[in-house]
C-alpha cells in the first residue's frame, strides 16, 4: 500500500473515530467505492457499530444510502428510516444491520470533484437529524481533506 494511501486510510479512521466521540451520534462510517471497480461500494470505517457485518456490505451506485449519495452527489437525511421508500435491507443494509432509526450522509469528494465515497452517521433511537447534523459532518470532513 502506498504511503499517500495509508494516510487517507488512517485520516478516514480518524475522522469516524473523532465524530461517534466528539458528537452524539450513535453510528459513524465511510464507505468508499473499490479501487477496482468503480460500480463496487464497501463501507470500510466505522465506529460504535454493534458487529462486523458492515465490512460485508457490497452496494452498488444507486443502491443504499451510500450508493444514492455516490449517484446523485447530494446529501441524504431521513429521521424514520423504518417508513422511508426504500426501507429494507437490500436498499437500506446498513441501516438494517446497526439498526438506525434516523441518518444523516454526505458525500466525500476526491480532489477533482467526484464523489468517491460516503461519510454517514445516525441514530438506534428516536433522535431527530436535522441540518445542522449534515453541517456538522462537512466540517469534519473538511478538516480531513
Amino acid at each position: 500500500m502506498g504511503d499517500e494511501k495509508l494516510a487517507k486510510n488512517i485520516a478516514y479512521h480518524d475522522l469516524v473515530r473523532m465524530i461517534y466521540q466528539q458528537e452524539d451520534f450513535d453510528f459513524v462510517g465511510v464507505a468508499l467505492q473499490d479501487d477496482t471497480s468503480w460500480r463496487k461500494i464497501h463501507w470500510r470505517y466505522a465506529a460504535g457499530n454493534t458487529s462486523q457485518r458492515f465490512r460485508k456490505i457490497i452496494l452498488r451506485s444507486g443502491i443504499g444510502i451510500a450508493g444514492l449519495v455516490i449517484r446523485t452527489g447530494e446529501p441524504f437525511a431521513e429521521n424514520d428510516l423504518d417508513h422511508h421508500q426504500y426501507a429494507g435491507y437490500m436498499s437500506q443494509p446498513i441501516t438494517m444491520i446497526e439498526h438506525l432509526t434516523s441518518a444523516v450522509a454526505i458525500p466525500i469528494f476526491d480532489q477533482n470533484q467526484l464523489v468517491i465515497g460516503v461519510l454517514l452517521a445516525g441514530y438506534r433511537h428516536q433522535q431527530t437529524i436535522t441540518a445542522h447534523s449534515g453541517h456538522v459532518l462537512q466540517e469534519y470532513l473538511q478538516r480531513f481533506q
